[in-house]
Order: structure tokens, then sequence, then C-alpha cells
């Protein structure tokens, strides 16, 4: 048996194994981030404001039973935070991303990315072991613990970009950003993971729980995940020649200072820039504050409630491989130029969402149609693994570590403050109503990023992802968008200028 798993461990791509390994990654990394999301319902008191709103009792009256079967057990100690503290609670995990997402991004392209993520991993799953004791001294403390936690955790995504820009094949990148789909999984184990746990062992119980799993990854983590290809021990050599062929040139080996102002001047990455603000707008809207509609407003129980919360991202990761392949087939055989895969999926990632979302604001306290509306909101933003979950991998593979750290800074900004205007409009009242500004934000969040990525987007490597370029010591990169990544290369082409309108030149 023992030689067979060696069999077949020889036989696997070493880049098939570290798919895996990311999309694992991702999971557990959204299990520390959201698990409080689900827990904070059964830790704090059911006080005035966690009844449902006006809208909802003109629908369907709550009964004592109703009530009983919609609140959970109370196993362990509550506490009397009001939506607020909540808010605040709920938002400092986000805070971390912001100062050291960046950071981050460099230390993996100087230092390895699987370095980094081993320790993104282990560090926040220690600090969330201590979740029940900070808990029982003050809220201020696990204040405190969820931005540490937030600021180790976010090291995860930037690193795993850099890892992807030197193991993967350009027509291969669609599918494992697709690992990244791995995150909003995570959401879903945890919603239905800790539903389950909090209502037969209590919310302490789904802290050690889930700290215990992502344990049993790090160490699988650090005895698999490599850096390069050339630092794996095991890769065949065909593998790591096919790698090395399929990137090209467009990574270099020199560890060069990242150009933050021209990064910071480039239209395209600032169209990306937020839309990967807008995407993360709507996984932070539904993942931190999912729980406390389904379970507060809509009036499920904790078991249901949870299982259900987490099935849209079910969908997103169902839908995420059909837009991947979908994206990938169309790459290969140059049915149509990258940039318009770029934008043509934008539809779907971003416009999807905001539609669905605004209809969710006419479904009232309709569950099934409430649920439906956001498995569909989730669903259609699978797509987003070819759009602004990708696309600084084509403007500077280079830096992609470093470009997915700032997107990450950027794309926290959700996450802190999605909760405290929640919690703003929540306060008094907990309601249909109150909840409606937030589905209509969110909907135009989507839509605005779609317009601004067909007008600035691109998919063009820009000139600055080579420093070389700058010193005028190399005067080509491949812009031919049909041929960007097939023909690097063998193919030299005028350098791109970062500006030029990309639908006059198709």
């Amino acid at each position: 048996m023992a030689n067979c798993l060696k069999d077949l461990h020889a036989k696997v791509p070493k880049r098939y194994i570290l798919g895996i390994l990311m999309f694992l990654a991702c999971m557990f990394s959204y299990v520390i981030r959201t698990n409080l999301s689900i827990s904070i319902v059964a830790m704090v008191t059911a006080g005035k404001n966690k009844t449902q709103g006006p809208y909802c009792k003109a629908i369907t009256p709550i009964t004592n039973s109703t009530i009983k079967s919609s609140s959970p057990r109370a196993i362990d100690e509550k506490y009397d935070w009001d939506q607020q503290i909540q808010g605040y609670i709920l938002a400092a995990y986000f805070v971390g991303p912001v100062v050291a997402s960046v950071p981050a991004g460099m230390m993996a392209e100087k230092f390895g990315g699987a370095r980094v993520v081993a320790y993104a991993t282990l560090i926040p799953a220690l600090l969330n072991l201590l979740m029940p004791l900070a808990a029982g001294m003050h809220w201020t403390v696990v204040i405190v613990l969820r931005f540490l936690m937030g600021f180790f955790g976010c090291a995860v995504y930037p690193s795993l970009h850099a890892m992807i820009a030197r193991w993967v094949p350009a027509n291969e990148k669609g599918m494992f950003v697709w690992t990244m789909q791995g995150g909003p999984f995570g959401t879903m184990v945890t919603f239905s993971l800790c539903g389950a746990v909090i209502h037969s062992l209590g919310w302490k119980a789904a802290f050690y729980i889930t700290s215990g799993a992502i344990l049993v990854f790090y160490a699988l983590w650090v005895y698999l995940a490599y850096d390069t290809p050339d630092t794996h021990p095991t890769i065949t050599q065909e593998e790591k020649a096919y790698i090395k062929e399929q990137i090209g040139s467009s990574i270099s080996k020199q560890k060069n200072a990242l150009p933050l102002r021209k990064i910071l001047t480039s239209p395209p990455f600032l169209a990306l820039l937020w839309a990967h603000f807008a995407n993360m707008w709507g996984i932070y809207f539904i993942s931190t504050n999912g729980p406390k509609y389904t379970l507060e407003v809509l009036g499920f129980n904790m078991k249901s409630g949870g299982f259900l919360t987490g099935l849209p991202y079910i969908a997103r990761l169902g839908a995420g491989v059909v837009f991947a392949a979908c994206g990938d087939y169309i790459r290969r055989n140059n049915l149509i130029p990258l940039v318009w895969i770029r934008k043509l999926f934008m539809i779907f990632s971003h416009v999807g969402p905001g539609v669905a979302l605004i209809v969710m604001t006419y479904v009232g306290c309709d569950k099934n149609f409430a649920i439906v509306m956001l498995i569909a909101a989730l669903a259609f933003n699978g797509a987003a693994c070819q759009t602004s979950l990708v696309n600084h991998q084509d403007l500077a593979p280079n830096y992609a570590g470093s470009l997915y750290g700032m997107m990450n800074t950027i794309g926290s900004f959700p996450g802190f403050i999605i909760p405290p205007i929640v919690g703003l409009l929540t306060n008094q009242q907990n309601g249909i109503e109150e909840w409606r500004w937030m589905f209509i934000i969110s909907a135009v969040v989507f839509f605005s990023a779609t317009i601004l990525f067909w007008i600035f987007g691109s998919s063009t490597i820009q000139k600055w992802n080579d420093s070389s370029v700058a010193k005028g010591d190399v005067s080509s990169i491949g812009t031919d968008e049909d041929k960007q990544f097939n023909d690097l290369t063998s193919t030299k082409l005028p350098v791109q200028s970062e500006t030029e309108d990309e639908n006059e030149r198709l």
C-alpha cells in the first residue's frame, strides 16, 4: 500500500498537488476569518434588537415556537454586546490586512511564498484558540485578538499568487486561480460545521475544533509545499522543463525594487483595484453579515441557518469551475483576445451579483427566494477567477505577490467598513427595511467596477513589469494579447504603452 501511494505521488504532477494545497490554504484562511460571524450570534444575549424587523412581522407573525427554534441553545455564557459592538468586533479582523498585505506580498517574493503561507496559517490558528478566553475578559480584547489574526493571516493570498506566477503555465492559470475559491468554500464549511457544533457543544467548541483542523493542514503544507519548481525535491525534469518553457521570460529571477509610482499611476491596475474592491465587498458582505441576516432577520435556527448561509459558497465553487474551464478553453483556442475574456466575464462576476442583490431587496421575508438570490449572487461571482482575481497576473507577473498585496489591502476595506455600517443601521431595529440600504449599496459598487474595468481594463503585460525597460536594457515585451503567453518565449514585439486604449487596438 505504501509503495502504491509512493508511486502515485511520483506520477501526479507537483503543480497539481500545489493546486490542492492552495485550495485548502484558502479554505482554512476563510475558516479563521468567518468562524466568528456565526459564533457571535450564540455569544450574545437576545435583547430587543434580536427579533425580526417590522417587515418580517407583517408577513410572518412571530410565535413562541418560532422564537425558540431560531434562538441558539445557551450552552456557554453569553455577553451583552449590542449591534454596534458586534460590528466593531466583526470588523477588527479586516483592519490587519490594511497594514500587512503589501509587506506580506513583498516578503513572499523575497523569502518564498511557501514559508510565508506556513506562518500565516499557524499563527492565526494559535490565536483562534484564545478566543473564548478573550471573550471572557472584555470585548476590546476580542478586537485586539481578531486584529492580530487578520494581520498575520492576510499573507496567505498574496503569497499564493506569487507562487502561481512561478509554478503555473499561462493556459492553466484560470483553473489555478479558481483554487482561490477554496476561500469562499471555507465559509460554507465554517457556517455548516460551526452551526452544528454550536448547536450541540456550544460556541467555545467551535473555536477549538476549527483551530485543530487548521493545525493539521499546517503540518501537511510544510511537508508538501515548495516555493518554485527548482526547489522541489521530487519534481520530474519533464514537468520542470515544461513549466519553465511555458512561463518563459515573463518572470525575472532578479529581486527588483517595486516600481510603486508606476503601479499607482497605471490606469489598468487602478481599474483592477476597484474591481477587486467590489468583488471583496460582495464576499465580505455575505460572509460577515450573512449569518446575522439569516438568523436574526429571516429567522432560521442555528443549525439550518448555518448550512443555508454557506450554501451560496458551494454554488460559487461549482460555477467557478465552469467559468475557469470556459475561460481557459477560449484562451487556449484563441477564440477572442484575452482582454475581451476579462471584460466579458465581468458581466458574470460583477453585474450578475449586483442584479441578484437588488432583486433580494424586494423579496422581503420570503426565506426560500432570499436564499435563491444569495446563491445566484455568489454563483455569478464565481467568474471572478477570470477577471479581478487573475488580471494582475496579466499585468505584471514579476510583481504578482506585491500587486495582490495591494489589492488585498484595498479589498480588506469592505471587511471593516460594512459591519459597523450594518451595526449602525440595525442597532435600533433589526429588520428588512434597515438592511435594504446595504443591498442597494453593494449592487452599486458592483456596477461601478464593471464600468471602470470596461473603460480602463487591460490584459497586456505592462512595461514596468520588467525593471530593465526603465534602465534602457530591454526594449521589448510581448504585446499581442492573443499570443502574449503562448509566444512569449519566441517572439519579441515593441513595448505596449500601459495607457493605450485596447478597445481601439482590437
